[in-house]
């Protein structure tokens, strides 16, 4: 099996052929096959087919498919052959040497062939991994914006009915308060109307800032909170406490000016 495992191994490295390949030199056929002669020229050997498939799996598949050819080459130059006697017995052996290569040929093949379409569908389902990930992220994504486009909208719906109605309010107020201005009660009126104009305000802006709560934003600024409560709100809403100390300013002044 030595021998045999050289004589093929050399074949492998020296003499590559295909099927469209002309008949490989003569000598070189010859000598191969009084290689192969030597060693089955004892009646007794067999060949090991689990050594021989040991052996073809360190070939490549194009060296397997030319030892294949070569191997038909040397069995058709031995069937050529007419002496010595026991040539028929030695032709049959190869014969049988070359069916078991192509044999392997075959299983190999199909090995690899297997091996090649496992690769391809694990390719296939880590790309499906991806972009089964890159689609739930980008679902993700989607429902957020979905979720922030209802946040949104519940905000603006809400912003709209809260000055709507405190417009409303404010202009029947201010008109049932003009509809009995003089001039002896200017002064009244018109502290009626910014005592009013507080609590409107006010109570839109807790309206708007519940209904921003809601939707999960936030009207205020974006400071560190304070040690004290006054101080944090005073930078949080600056504008609606110099809404407020301007209007009761303002009603002190026309306060001190009706008593006058």
């Amino acid at each position: 099996m030595t021998t045999l495992i050289q004589t093929l191994d050399n074949i492998v490295k020296y003499e590559y052929v295909d099927e469209t390949d002309s008949s490989p030199i003569s000598d070189n056929v010859k000598q191969y096959w009084e290689h192969l002669c030597g060693v089955y020229e004892d009646p007794e050997f067999r060949h090991s087919y689990s050594m021989l498939s040991s052996q073809l799996q360190e070939y490549d598949p194009e060296q397997r498919d030319s030892l294949k050819v070569y191997l038909d080459r040397i069995v058709l130059f031995s069937e050529m052959q007419t002496e010595p006697e026991d040539i028929h017995r030695i032709t049959k052996a190869l014969t049988k040497l070359l069916d078991h290569v192509e044999l392997e040929c075959i299983r190999l093949n199909r090995m690899s062939q297997i091996e090649y379409l496992a690769d391809e569908a694990r390719s296939a389902q880590e790309q499906s991994q991806i972009l089964n990930k890159q689609t739930e992220e980008a679902v993700g994504k989607l429902n957020d914006r979905v979720t922030d486009f209802h946040g949104q909208s519940i905000t603006i719906l809400g912003i709209f009915s809260a000055v709507v109605i405190g417009f409303m309010a404010e202009i029947s107020m201010f008109t049932s308060g003009f509809d009995k201005l003089s001039y002896e009660n200017l002064y009244t009126i018109t502290f009626y109307s910014i005592a009013v104009g507080i609590i409107i305000f006010d109570t839109l802006f807790m309206l708007i800032c519940f209904i921003a709560k809601m939707s999960g934003h936030s009207i205020d600024r974006k400071i560190k909170k304070g040690k004290w409560w006054i101080t944090s709100t005073w930078y949080r809403y600056p504008g609606v406490y110099c809404f407020n100390i301007l209007a009761i300013i303002s009603l002190a002044i026309l306060l001190y000016l009706d008593r006058r």
